[in-house]
């Protein structure tokens, strides 16, 4: 169907949508609109919780539609080896962190596209949830500590 056989049938307002929504499609239209599609997609977010909700159990509850290609994601390859060695190193260092810094986490600096690391720390966990990296103690390797002014800010 062309153009204006689709605007003849369905109407302008409706040719507009449909080649915004196939614009969305395209990379290049997704990274020059980046701002204008995370607005629109946190708005439809907070409109459809019931939705969101849903499509939360299908990936990550048993029995949900993608929990299978989810668990898959998360065993095998790269994301696969991260896990099992999240997993040894908090068997390894719980005792420490115990003692230490009952509220911690871990953290793994990891090698771009590898599942090697350089360095394991102790971080207090809830500034470590939004990206910010305080070591309390090195438990192994190196990591790298970047200030505001290395980042240019």
């Amino acid at each position: 169907m062309n153009k204006e056989e689709f605007i003849r049938r369905y109407g302008e307002v409706a040719w507009g949508k449909m080649l915004h929504q196939s614009k969305g499609r395209n990379a290049q239209f997704r990274k020059e609109h980046r701002e204008e599609m995370n607005a629109n997609l946190k708005e439809w977010r907070a409109s459809n919780p019931d939705k969101v909700k849903a499509d939360h159990h299908e990936e990550q509850r048993k029995g949900g539609r993608r929990y299978e290609k989810h668990l898959k994601y998360k065993t095998t390859g790269i994301p696969g080896e991260k896990e099992r060695i999240r997993g040894k190193h908090n068997y390894y260092y719980r005792s420490c962190k115990r003692i230490v810094a009952p509220g911690s986490q871990l953290h793994h600096e990891w090698i771009a596209n590898t599942p090697n690391y350089r360095g394991v720390a102790l971080v207090e966990a809830d500034p470590h949830r939004h990206g910010i990296i305080d070591p309390i103690l090195i438990l192994e390797g190196a990591i790298t500590l970047l200030t505001e002014k290395g980042l240019g800010r």
